[in-house]
């Protein structure tokens, strides 16, 4: 071998094994027994293991011009025929079957049969591993699979016993994690170079806790927290990097470099697909396929050899999640010359790997343990003490921007590299909500899996009125057995006495006996029973734990179904007989209740937290979610497609009314009665005329707010400059007779003659209006019908409180024009006197703000408007 010109002499050894493909062409024969030429069967072989690994890099380096001078040192296997007793390698058997992908069908593995192991690679005093070599390499990849290698010093190539200088070295790793004598000498003499490439089920099989199909966030959280503060393998998180791969879903990287240097503090990333969860890709693609593993190690190989100095590990875990889904996809094909021959794609793979990909979400892992930060701010310590969420991360302002286009063009277009949690109709962006949906979903699939459940399935979900809690239910388990399930609904406020509970599981069985699964809603089973709080529980007990309830002397049993208990008071789990004594909430038997259930949910809705104290910003995104579903549901007519997305046709100011009102009175029902109850039948837009009238709308929100925000002014252009003409006009007038006679005196200045910073003051001024306004509980409204103009009471407290806010505002701004206080005002050295709290202003500077204030009404009636006050007992 000649030393290439680009340096570079890649060394590529491990475990190896024959892959023996088991595949049939039989057509379905029912049950017939006996020989049939149809059902022809053929074994063939592939070499894997590090064979398969070095075949992939060097066809993928043999595709980089850069890279066609690279030298490789790979393990030495013969050509001749190979037959499954040799025992040179370890065996492998596969049945692979042929697996419906869109219109055609491919080949995927259908049963892992198992491995047959050799007790040693070395046949006739020669191994199969390039261990003396005269050259040394540069990148030393390594597939370790537990067979063998990893335990035998002699297999090694001297280039790590010897302690050679490499540049990088690549260590496929399988179970057990971490162990055995190559990783110890591997992890005490090359951690800073070494890159660590681990399935997550392989992971998952140590003495790990690592969340599955929950959310992106949680399983995230879970991998960082192991490799780095896990005992038994936090020897991986002192790697330069390390790579967990979810397969076709994504991976995890954890890594020490920052800039091309090592750092002592690891970060981690993720990378996925926001349409799907660890797991929910593959249900959609049945089948298995052997290489995933390979496909990844190959893709980051690939940059470590093309540049050693500075790869770039993020593209090569890119263009290698990209292949193993690919692999996948397209499964294994026939050779061409030998169609009866199954293989490995390496061609399309080889290709794959060589470009560049960007298909998956990227976002940084936020440190499940909190380290203090003296440079962060306050905010920053408290995000990422709290609760982590992508979506956050990915848009933490703007967020009625971000909520008007989910509205118009749809969730997907909007929001970016953000995890969706889908399930039927349901759509939902809160990690919370998708975690508790998830978690429901995965009980109910192993429930409805066992075919033989004589209990019910009990879970419990909490939410205010009209939250959208049975649509949430109904979604998921729709989505696990759909056709299959019958919804039943018995709201226990309105039964007369637990006799009627009798009846209604005398309906569930009727519909178990129909061969359908009944989902079962008990609405409002936390309200009181004669005067009880919580008296239904007891009656629940024993068909949640003996699947059985009892009439008379007879017990019947219920049989597989999903019993629902929806909450009506209480709206979180956490708030579930709380309010109860110690004595009531064990005589009521709410720790018996509680043990019964298998998960609960707690439904967020489209209205902000009624306790105030909680902070929950992200409410008006699950409102744009909802509106956007409930009308492309029922009004399809408004929207039009334009390059490849639905846009929805509607008045600004109606979208802005739907948004931000301030509660919905009966949740998502009172969204989908204002859809209804609008004229939108041949509509091609919801326009302002279509909305029902204020007394009906009233049913639902309080009409005033809503119509005030969907005739809101937009305080800009022409109407902006207007309105601040007018406000420096009052100011004028208020100012009459006051005058110091000073040149600085803006009061004897014409509008035009006013200096751009004092001009723009007065625009501030008049934009910070509706927040003012709304502070107080105020909105406008257009002035119809000759109203008169509103006017604040002489002593009126409104009015003060106003003039507080605007003057803090007018300080703040001053301040950031870099302005500051001093004893006389001084305007050319940008000096003023009244930059104080409003308490040490005088009495006269007090008043110049209060008039402002009063002089509002006069200022929008200029724009043809006036104020009201929205009802705040109708805010319920």
């Amino acid at each position: 071998m000649t030393a290439p010109s680009s340096g570079n002499c890649v060394l590529i050894t491990g475990d190896l094994a024959l892959d023996w493909h088991i595949i049939n062409q039989a057509q379905n024969q029912g049950d017939s027994i006996g020989w049939n030429r149809n059902m022809w069967t053929r074994a063939c072989s592939q070499i894997g293991g590090a064979g398969l690994l070095a075949d992939l890099i060097k066809q993928s380096t043999a595709l980089d011009p850069q890279l066609q001078s690279t030298t490789f040192l790979t393990p030495n296997i013969s050509k001749q025929p190979f037959h499954p007793c040799q025992d040179q390698f370890h065996n492998s058997y596969a049945l692979w079957s042929k697996f419906s992908e869109g219109k055609q069908s491919v080949w995927r593995v259908s049963q892992f049969l198992g491995l047959d192991p050799v007790e040693s690679y070395v046949k006739d005093g020669i191994a199969p591993f390039p261990i003396s070599t005269t050259e040394t390499p540069n990148v030393l990849v390594i597939d370790d699979a537990n067979l063998g290698f990893r335990d035998h010093p002699e297999f090694w190539p001297d280039a790590i016993k010897n302690g050679a200088d490499l540049d990088w070295i690549i260590y496929k790793m399988a179970c057990p994690i971490a162990q055995g004598p190559l990783w110890e000498h591997l992890r005490d003499n090359y951690a800073e170079k070494l890159v660590v490439v681990i399935p997550v089920q392989d992971l998952r099989k140590s003495e790990v806790h690592i969340s599955q199909g929950l959310s992106w966030e949680r399983t995230a959280q879970d991998i960082v927290w192991e490799l780095v503060y896990n005992p038994t393998i936090n020897s991986l998180g002192t790697c330069s990097d390390v790579i967990v791969s979810f397969n076709p879903a994504g991976a995890v990287h954890l890594t020490h470099r920052k800039a091309g240097q090592l750092s002592p503090v690891p970060e981690g990333f993720l990378y996925f697909d926001p349409d799907i969860i660890e797991g929910s890709w593959r249900e959609k693609h049945s089948g298995e396929v052997i290489g995933y593993t390979t496909c990844l190690t190959s893709s980051l190989a690939h940059q470590l050899i093309k540049d050693p100095k500075n790869p770039d590990l993020s593209q090569g875990i890119q263009s290698g999640l990209s292949a193993i889904r690919l692999l996948h996809l397209e499964g294994y094909q026939l050779n061409q010359d030998n169609p009866e021959k199954l293989q490995f794609p390496i061609e399309s793979i080889a290709r794959h790997i060589t470009e560049p990909s960007a298909s998956f979400a990227k976002v940084k892992i936020q440190n499940p343990v909190f380290v203090y930060d003296q440079k962060a701010s306050l905010s920053d310590e408290e995000r990422r003490n709290g609760w982590w969420t992508i979506l956050e991360d990915q848009y933490l302002e703007n967020l009625h921007q971000i909520a008007e286009k989910i509205v118009l063009n749809g969730i997907e277009p909007t929001l970016k590299n953000v995890p969706l949690g889908r399930f039927g109709h349901l759509l939902s962006v809160d990690r919370q909500e998708i975690e508790s949906f998830r978690s429901i979903h995965n009980l109910a699939s192993e429930y409805l899996k066992k075919g033989n459940q004589k209990k019910p399935l009990s879970i419990a979900v909490f939410g205010a009125p009209g939250s959208g809690k049975s649509f949430g239910i109904t979604q998921v388990a729709q989505s696990l057995a759909e056709g299959q399930v019958e919804v039943l609904e018995f709201n226990l406020s309105q039964f007369s006495g637990p006799e009627e509970i009798i009846d209604a599981l005398h309906r569930v069985r009727d519909v178990v006996l129909s061969g359908k699964i009944p989902l079962v809603f008990w609405d409002e089973f936390d309200s009181r029973l004669n005067d009880q709080d919580l008296g239904w529980l007891r009656f629940f007990l024993s068909p949640m734990q003996d699947g059985s309830f009892r009439q008379e002397q007879i017990v019947h049993p219920i049989g597989r179904s999903i019993f629902v208990f929806a909450g009506g008071t209480s709206h979180r789990i956490d708030e579930f007989g709380k309010k109860l004594s110690d004595e009531k909430y064990r005589a009521a038997k709410v720790p018996d209740f509680v043990s019964r259930l298998k998960g609960f949910v707690n439904i967020m809705g489209p209205n902000p937290p009624e306790n105030t104290m909680e902070s929950d910003p992200y409410y008006i995104i699950r409102r744009a979610i909802l509106l956007r579903s409930l009308l492309e549901r029922s009004a399809k007519n408004l929207f039009t497609k334009i390059n490849g997305i639905k846009v929805l046709n509607i008045d600004g100011g109606v979208l802005k009314a739907f948004l931000e009102v301030d509660r919905y009175k009966h949740g998502i029902r009172s969204m989908e009665s204002i859809i209804t109850m609008s004229s939108l039948s041949d509509k091609h837009a919801y326009e302002r005329s279509c909305l029902p009238p204020s007394d009906q709308l009233n049913l639902h929100v309080d009409s005033v707010e809503f119509l005030s925000l969907v005739q809101t002014m937009k305080l800009q252009g022409e109407l902006l400059e207007k309105l601040a003409q007018a406000n420096h006009t009052i100011y004028q007038r208020m100012m009459t007779g006051k005058s110091t006679g000073s040149a600085q005196d803006s009061s004897k200045k014409d509008w035009d003659d006013l200096p751009e910073d004092e001009k723009e003051q007065n625009r501030n001024a008049i934009k910070d209006i509706p927040n003012k306004l709304a502070s107080i509980g105020y909105v406008m409204i257009p002035s119809r019908s000759n109203q008169p103009i509103f006017h604040f009471p002489q002593q009126d407290q409104d009015a003060i409180a106003l003039a507080m806010i605007e003057h803090n505002r007018w300080w703040n701004n001053k301040l950031e024009m870099g302005w500051e206080v001093g004893p006389v005002t001084d305007k050319e050295n940008k000096i003023h006197a009244s930059m104080v709290p409003w308490e040490e202003l005088s009495p006269e500077e007090q008043e110049k703000d209060i008039e402002f204030i009063r002089a509002i009404p006069k200022i929008l009636a200029e724009a043809g408007y006036t104020m009201n006050k929205v009802k705040q007992d109708e805010k319920a």
